[in-house]
């Protein structure tokens, strides 16, 4: 797999981008490579790394800022920590 550096990006480009990967709880990186393969009509075909990839965002935690709210909210209750249950 090929890596490519941009230089001299608008500032305004910058902060969408940033922004777009944010508010979907994607990376920068993977945000413009979906943008990019969008862009040239490549979306939805998956390439040779496509299955690795799959396996690495979910055992690595990839997940949307929703689904990270619902984690949360589900987690709260652990937080309370019952006395009685360390006598």
């Amino acid at each position: 797999m090929s890596s490519i550096t941009l230089h001299n990006l608008e500032d305004s480009l910058y902060a969408f981008l940033k922004r777009k990967a944010r508010t979907e709880g994607k990376s920068l990186n993977l945000t413009i490579q979906e943008l990019l393969k969008e862009s040239v009509g490549l979306k939805g075909k998956a390439g040779k790394n496509a299955k690795k990839n799959d396996v690495y965002a979910e055992l690595c935690g990839a997940m949307s800022r929703e689904e990270l709210r619902k984690m949360e909210k589900a987690e709260k209750e652990f937080e309370v920590i019952e006395e009685g249950d360390w006598k």
